[in-house]
């Protein structure tokens, strides 16, 4: 984790180098305050993925060092709750998958597409398919997209974000989600 936080700030500093010595005619102060805004999201998204592997990580390890007739009964009780939390909030997209928390943040001239998705099917996914359809004010169909959410196992929840290119953050109007058979 310290690697990949001294990485993550390299990164920072060398962005932070980069804007400043851009000269004024080709990027105005405004665009690089809101770059800069937009890594800092990207770096804390990806700070908060790290964290989250490394608790599953440290559970497998709990779960593999407790001896094979203990790790049922954690799976049972780490079960339970996801089953109860999928109703605050989450939307039924079919297939047994559920969504909630979903954004679209500007992006330079892109949109980060963001949420939660909650497996409650019978199935893991390695890879979990979804169709994105994004309308405008007057239901025009504005894009459609499919994006897919990696590691989904059966009664979890996680994370989820996908860039949406060439589409401006004032034109979302209403979406769809769907999962993809």
């Amino acid at each position: 984790m310290k690697k990949f936080l001294v990485g993550v700030m390299a990164v920072s500093s060398l962005a932070l180098l980069i804007f400043s010595g851009t000269t004024g005619n080709t990027l105005c102060a405004q665009d690089s305050s809101n770059k800069l805004n937009m890594l800092e999201i990207v770096i804390s998204n990806l700070i908060a993925r790290v964290e989250a592997l490394e608790k599953r990580v440290s559970a497998l390890e709990k779960n593999t060092s407790a001896g094979a007739s203990k790790a049922p009964k954690k799976e049972a009780s780490i079960k339970e709750p996801p089953k109860s939390a999928l109703t605050n909030g989450f939307e039924d997209i079919g297939n047994g998958f559920f969504v909630r928390n979903v954004r679209f943040n500007p992006f330079g001239t892109n949109v980060l597409f963001t949420g939660e998705i909650a497996n409650r099917s019978e199935k893991n996914y390695r890879f979990a398919k979804f169709n994105l359809e994004i309308y405008d004010d007057r239901d025009l169909l504005v894009k459609k997209e499919v994006f897919t959410v990696p590691d989904l196992p059966k009664d979890s929840v996680r994370p989820f974000e996908h860039m949406l290119v060439g589409v401006e953050a004032g034109l979302i109007n209403r979406y769809v989600i769907k999962a993809v058979e």
